[in-house]
């Protein structure tokens, strides 16, 4: 049955308008622990309403957010999580006058979920009445509220009239309770777990903002205190008796109920009991997911189906927004919960919520140059009798080349790829890079995958920046001995764990090699790269990216496409392509990497070996070699933007 107690145009471009709390939450990493024994935490966006814009936005509304963030690094944050999210942020004001919000969370299952609000006049409180724009609530379906910006007698007002221009506007109007007593001063500072604290004050600052609702979610605690009875059966009744809005009470594992009026009984749908990681954004999520199915007209049996299986996604996981699904992953879990064990662990569910993250559709056409190399410049360099600080200094002539150019364009999709050994000057000024980049992270001089680093895998990538991608140069053939089989798909599913518990992009560079033992070269059919990519998904190793040397036949490709269809079609592709051989690129590639976002094309030595050849030689200065590898470049971003 759907429902009929609110109405707004289809066709305004903005689902929904998001006002109140965003804030900063770091998670303690340490699950099972308390706070004061945690020792590492993890960022990020957090708070009701920011929760909820995020985890609307990856279902596919297009949600707003309606708030103030600090204009300190954490108010930088969350700006741009939200909008790398695509929430738009029209309405989020900056103040300088006051910090963004900030709240400390530990997660020790299955009950225990204790955080710390840091909000001491905080800038998610500071949204003023002027700060209403009726231009946007125009464009708007709908606005939601939440009862913590009801907590203030100066939010009070702005949220009054956010609520008036909403209905003059003809928005429908939903309020989140989210009651947080701690923010409402009925318990210590430090107490923010406590749930629930009977508050004929808190239930009369509520209650005259209930009338105008269409929409009206909360738990069963925070009905209680918007009803004011010590009965949840006696504050629905009196809810139901203020108003006409549709009530739906969430009851955790059990899902949630319905009241509406074109019902004589309430409505609920199925509930998914999972293992419990963490209930904290949980509620969140079930909003993002009910709002779904509400703002697109769905019935109220479909909202609730969909808010039960996004709040159960979200309790598995570690963190708040982050952990919200996007629409794919909700069809998945819906299909797949009964038929698949321990689908909180599923491969494929995994790599879905791994997209979801990092926002795969966006961007993914790479122009990728290469210069990661380090053994072929080491081997150079003992030929000629140099010490290896010119590698240093040449690979710095390559990156200022790449660097002028990726300045130059707005919107370039460009990338390198540098090692950490000869490119570490690099990597040190790349925090405010304008271009994608990817550090290796094997030992390239041997044949089965080993580490760079000495220590633990985990802590070498933590340390690495977030926006850095992982490249693996992975040597693989299906007729290795089982030993040598097990050992490099073992490594390479150490690897591709750690960077789905880190949130990292995995780049694996496929090599087709012989019998290591005896280091020797083999050459195999091109097809056989088929069945050695369908065994890295048989092991459950989702790559962000695969990088091959680019086919000379259509055939050859359309039996590549066949294997990713079946087992991940929204992986991206890099084919590497010599420069020399750049105008000879088959129509077919050239067709798709016009037309499709998730293929690229890299180059490596190519376009700057003779340059190298000639600089050990003394034959050219630096600016000869900028100016050389320049021309080649610019001419690949020519050749590139026809494509």
């Amino acid at each position: 049955m759907s429902h009929s107690s609110a109405s707004f145009e289809d066709t305004r471009p903005i689902d929904l308008i998001c006002m109140g709390r965003v804030a900063v939450d770091f998670y303690a990493e340490q699950v099972y622990s308390n706070l004061k024994d945690a020792q590492s935490y993890r960022k990020y966006l957090g708070g009701c309403a920011g929760n909820t814009a995020v985890g609307t936005a990856r279902l596919g509304l297009k949600s707003a957010m309606f708030s103030c963030v600090g204009t300190d690094e954490m108010g930088l944050f969350l700006r741009s999580t939200l909008e790398s999210e695509g929430v738009d942020t029209t309405l989020l004001r900056s103040t300088p006058e006051h910090l963004t919000a900030l709240v400390v969370l530990g997660v020790n299952p299955p009950d225990q979920f204790p955080l710390i609000f840091y909000r001491e006049n905080c800038a998610d409180m500071q949204i003023q009445p002027e700060d209403v724009i009726p231009e946007m609530f125009r464009k708007a379906k709908a606005l939601l509220i939440t009862g913590t910006g009801l907590s203030t007698s100066s939010m009070r007002l702005a949220t009054m009239q956010a609520v008036k221009t909403a209905k003059e506007l003809g928005c429908a109007v939903i309020m989140d309770i989210d009651y947080r007593p701690v923010l409402w001063g009925l318990t210590e500072v430090g107490d923010g777990e406590t749930r629930y604290v009977s508050s004929a004050a808190v239930t009369s600052e509520i209650k005259p903002f209930l009338s105008d609702m269409d929409l009206i979610v909360g738990t069963e605690e925070e009905i209680m205190i918007a009803g004011g009875e010590k009965t949840i059966e006696k504050s629905l009744s009196a809810i139901g008796s203020q108003v006409s809005a549709t009530v739906v009470l969430k009851r955790g594992e059990e899902g949630c109920l319905v009241y509406s009026d074109d019902s004589s009984s309430p409505l609920s749908a199925r509930s998914f009991k999972i293992k419990v990681l963490n209930v904290l954004g949980a509620g969140d999520s079930f909003m993002s997911g009910f709002l779904l199915g509400w703002l697109r007209n769905e019935s109220l049996e479909k909202c609730a189906l969909f808010g039960n299986a996004c709040g159960a996604l979200v309790v598995s996981r570690h963190g708040c927004s982050a952990s919200s699904p996007s629409f794919a992953e909700v069809e998945y879990f819906i299909s797949n919960f009964d038929n698949v064990p321990n689908l909180e662990n599923d491969f494929k569910l995994n790599m879905l919520h791994s997209r979801t993250e990092f926002g795969m559709l966006q961007n993914r056409k790479l122009l990728l140059l290469a210069f990661d190399q380090r053994n072929i410049f080491e081997e150079s360099c003992r030929k000629m009798n140099l010490p290896q600080e010119t590698i240093f200094e040449f690979k710095e002539l390559l990156y200022k080349v790449f660097n002028s150019a990726s300045q130059r364009l707005k919107e370039n999709n460009l990338a390198i790829l540098i090692d950490p050994k000869y490119g570490k000057k690099i990597l040190s000024e790349s925090s405010n890079l304008n271009y994608t980049l990817g550090v290796p992270v094997e030992n390239e001089g041997v044949d089965t995958i080993k580490w760079l680093c000495e220590g633990s895998l985990y802590q070498h990538l933590l340390e690495r920046p977030s926006k850095w991608f992982v490249k693996v140069l992975f040597r693989f053939h299906t007729g290795m001995n089982l030993d040598e089989k097990k050992s490099q798909m073992k490594q390479l599913s150490k690897l591709s764990s750690v960077c789905s518990e880190l949130n990292r992009k995995l780049m694996v560079e496929l090599v087709m090699t012989g019998d290591f033992s005896k280091n020797n070269s083999v050459t195999f059919k091109e097809e056989e790269l088929t069945e050695v990519i369908d065994e890295v998904y048989k092991e459950g190793i989702y790559p962000y990216w695969w990088k091959i040397n680019a086919f000379e036949s259509e055939e050859k490709w359309l039996k590549l496409n066949t294997i990713l269809d079946l087992n991940d079609s929204e992986v991206g592709v890099i084919f590497h392509q010599n420069y020399s051989q750049m105008g000879k690129m088959p129509a077919w590639l050239l067709a798709q990497l016009s037309n499709s976002q998730n293929f690229g094309l890299a180059m490596g030595k190519s376009i700057f070996w003779k340059s190298w050849e000639r600089y050990t030689k003394g034959k050219t200065e630096d600016a000869e070699v900028i100016s050389e590898v320049s021309d080649r470049l610019q001419m690949l971003l020519n050749f590139w933007s026809d494509i």
